[in-house]
């Protein structure tokens, strides 16, 4: 007779399916036969392999969409940033050329405020050299100094 013990060399199992070697007793997962739909049956979920492949579909396309989606959302932040980029530029040139435009016209204020003063100076100076001379005769008159 022989002998079925499992320390028996004879002794030979059955061949693992697919999914006793896929899921374990730890996450409580199987497949079900195909005439089963999913059921859930002393905390063991039963699940039709068909619809496990077309969530694998599904998962597998909706990632490839992902990745699609995700490259071409990049090239159009790649193209908006260098946009960006050349127009910060052309506004830092014509902000500097309004800068330049600026200084001139400061210094053309400055050299026409100079002008002004050194014009208001010199008629100073010859008001005042007149007054002076005017009442310089009357103080030699008053003192007689001859």
């Amino acid at each position: 007779m022989p002998d079925y013990s499992p320390t028996s060399s004879s002794y030979e199992t059955a061949p693992t399916s697919p999914s006793e070697t896929l899921y374990n007793t730890e996450n409580r997962i199987r497949f079900a036969t195909r005439g089963m739909s999913n059921t859930t049956t002393d905390e063991i979920v039963a699940l039709d392999p068909r619809n496990v492949q077309h969530w694998k579909r599904y998962v597998a396309v909706a990632s490839a969409l992902a990745e699609v989606t995700t490259n071409k959302l990049e090239a159009r932040l790649r193209k908006t940033i260098l946009e960006l980029d050349q127009e910060v530029a052309h506004l830092h040139y014509d902000l500097d050329a309004i800068l330049c435009l600026r200084k001139e016209d400061l210094k053309r204020a400055q050299r026409r405020h100079n002008q002004t003063g050194f014009v208001l100076g010199v008629l100073t100076g010859i008001l005042l050299f007149l007054v002076l001379k005017h009442r310089s005769k009357n103080v030699f008159e008053l003192l007689d100094i001859e």
